[in-house]
């Protein structure tokens, strides 16, 4: 065995797709694609496992050879050092992972219905000796001396036509959000360097459970959330092997200090929404197909069909779509249609200043001042939302039902009084949060003049109203008053909150317990604002912070403004006196995203002449941190 401290390894490669919670991975290594100057200038340096606490020499130099990163480690002369470079002599250390920062990618392929990147512009800055690889091709030993693995099929494009092929994908398709994360391993062991491992948590001895325990706790848990909620195997294994919490880890200033599973979780369902929204119910109709879709040739079939078969003919195209969309849901469809999501997102009809004064309507509805370019039933709903508008996280497209876990407990640090004496600690208790659709109905009277003309404005103005209605009476109220069983948990609702703070005579001094009694739970997070009604906030407006002074408390217009530097809205949602501070972001909407319409001509609306159209969209509510909302009810 060579004297010499250096050995020869190799690093990377293009034979492998590496797992990522958004598709797989490639590393492109044809010599345009990869940034050499750090990793071979002699400065880069040797790790364990990634750690940047653990470098135990440096890569002396680097180049890439036949679609292969190869690379020379010069091993340093401390200890660890001295015993990293035995276990590879003994061939005990084999395996190698590189540290690399990602500059650009595009969409290279799928596989199985998951996309493949290839990463196009990467820098590698550091080479780790690690027990489990990402990419079991590479390694030490396997360099200068031997022959490289068998490589991938070599990219022989251009730039010009990569950049190319790369600009025929739409930004979509092009997770922007990873290159908010600029260092990453390839190793599935260790993605996160930041991650602080639940051993960190653990005081191994004298615990009445056992660190494995927990380990095996946190890695069940895992599992099943994965599963639950559709998280590719990938991406679990890189959760478990990380050491990531279920939960956040909070700082003492009350803010997040590490993201654990359960935001991670969220993270990504939420960014599903936003990509492919209303997952169930969309087709993957055209433009052209859209537009020509009518909600009113669908509901006059509906309100006529069984008396005339014409109705039925002109709406086949229309109870298509509603079949189709029945069969992606399992549901056999007599009396209602549901509606394709592609039809929810298009813009409606409607005049601007119509459109505008049915998303922004104040007053007794609470609105918000929005923008209504392009605004169509789906986005009315959200903009018509005082809970959304305050910053309520929405998930759309669900199916099934989806879980969270929620920490109901911490482990407690004893103080050991002396050698030998025996120390009881209490361990972290886990709890878990689920969200199961509930259905919540409006009803809109249509004549039966205007169903017959069924122009493209007057269905506008039917869809807008019914997003409207859905929007207040239903998603916004169930945010804050809902009581459960059939309909969502709202925050006045939810134990855990504190409810009952004195806002009586209201005051500056009480008005600033509100928030202090959220900040001395560690609770005032992402978005922290307040809710009112429009009596609460008239009355805010005439208290004064200071005594004889124009300084009232609540600064701004009646419906929008702030209340102690916090943003603030009024919304009759809430009933007399009532008052609401806290976290929105905390609060969870879900959606189903399937809109289901059906007619109700009975009674009063016959002599009437009118259609009643019944709208059902399935939400559901959660409250993540209770501790983030404090509520009064006698604002006076």
């Amino acid at each position: 065995m060579s004297d010499k401290r250096t050995r020869a390894l190799t690093f990377s490669s293009q034979n492998v797709v590496v797992q990522r919670w958004f598709g797989g991975e490639i590393l492109d290594h044809s010599p345009k694609s990869v940034r050499m100057d750090f990793i071979a200038s002699g400065n880069a340096p040797l790790l364990m496992s990634h750690d940047m606490r653990q470098q135990i020499g440096v890569i002396d130099a680097a180049d890439l050879r036949d679609g292969v990163g190869h690379g020379t480690a010069r091993f340093a002369r401390t200890g660890p050092a001295n015993d990293a470079m035995m276990n590879v002599d003994d061939k005990i250390y084999r395996n190698t992972s590189v540290g690399y920062r990602v500059h650009e990618m595009m969409l290279d392929s799928e596989k199985d219905g998951e996309p493949i990147y290839r990463i196009t512009d990467w820098e590698p800055y550091e080479v780790s000796i690690v027990g489990v690889p990402a990419d079991s091709t590479v390694g030490i030993g396997r360099g200068e001396s031997e022959k490289p693995p068998d490589k991938a099929t070599e990219n022989t494009e251009s730039p010009e036509a990569r950049a190319t092929r790369a600009s025929s994908f739409s930004e979509a398709e092009k997770p922007s959000d990873v290159r908010a994360i600029p260092d990453r391993s390839a190793s599935s062991a260790v993605s996160n360097p930041g991650v602080i491992k639940m051993a960190d948590e653990v005081i191994a001895a004298e615990r009445k459970v056992t660190a494995q325990q927990a380990e095996n706790e946190r890695i069940g848990a895992i599992r099943a959330l994965c599963k639950a909620n559709k998280i590719a195997t990938a991406v679990e294994r890189q959760w478990i092997e990380s050491g990531i919490r279920l939960e956040d880890e909070i700082g003492d200033n009350g803010q997040v200090k590490t993201k654990g599973v359960a935001s991670e979780i969220l993270d990504v369902m939420e960014k599903r929404g936003r990509e492919t929204p209303s997952t169930a119910a969309a087709l993957g109709l055209s433009n052209r197909e859209t537009e020509r879709y009518s909600l009113f040739k669908a509901i006059r079939a509906l309100r006529y069909g069984g008396q005339s078969p014409k109705f039925v003919q002109e709406a086949a195209y229309e109870l298509e779509c509603s079949t189709a969309v029945g069969k992606r849901l399992g549901r056999e469809l007599t009396s209602s249609i549901l509606v394709p999501s592609e039809v929810l997102s298009r813009p409606l009809a409607l005049p601007e200043d119509k459109l505008r004064a049915m998303a922004t309507q104040p007053g007794s509805k609470g609105g918000y001042m929005v923008n209504v370019t392009n605004m169509g039933f789906i986005d009315i709903l959200r903009n018509r939302s005082v809970a959304m508008s305050m910053g309520a996280r929405v998930l759309s497209g669900l199916q099934g039902n989806v879980m969270f876990p929620r920490q109901t407990g911490k482990a407690t640090v004893t103080w050991q009084a002396g050698e030998g004496t025996s120390v009881t600690a209490t361990d972290q208790a886990l709890g878990q949060l689920s969200m199961t659709p509930k259905t919540a109905i409006a009803i809109t009277d249509v004549s039966e003049q205007l169903l017959a003309q069924a122009t493209p404005s007057a269905e506008a103005f039917v869809m807008a109203d019914l997003a409207s209605d859905v929007a207040i009476d239903g998603v916004d109220y169930a945010v804050i008053n809902g009581t459960g069983g059939a309909q969502p948990l709202g925050i006045k609702n939810t134990t855990g909150i504190t409810s009952g703070q004195d806002a009586s005579s209201a005051t500056y001094a009480k008005v600033l317990a509100f928030v202090s009694t959220a900040g001395g739970a560690n609770a005032i997070r992402g978005n922290p604002g307040w809710v009112t009604n429009t009596a609460g906030a008239a009355k805010l407006m005439q208290v004064q912070r200071f005594t004889s002074t124009d300084t009232p408390v609540w600064q701004g217009n009646m419906l929008n403004g702030t209340l102690v530097g916090f943003n603030a809205m009024s919304s009759e949602q809430l009933a007399s006196g009532n008052i609401i501070f806290g976290s929105w972001d905390e609060v969870v909407i879900g959606e189903w995203g399937v809109l289901e319409l059906s007619t109700d001509n009975g009674g009063t609306r016959f002599n009437q002449a009118q259609v009643g159209i019944r709208a059902m969209w399935m939400v559901d509510v959660l409250i993540r941190y209770p501790q983030a909302f404090v509520v009064g009810t006698n604002l006076s």
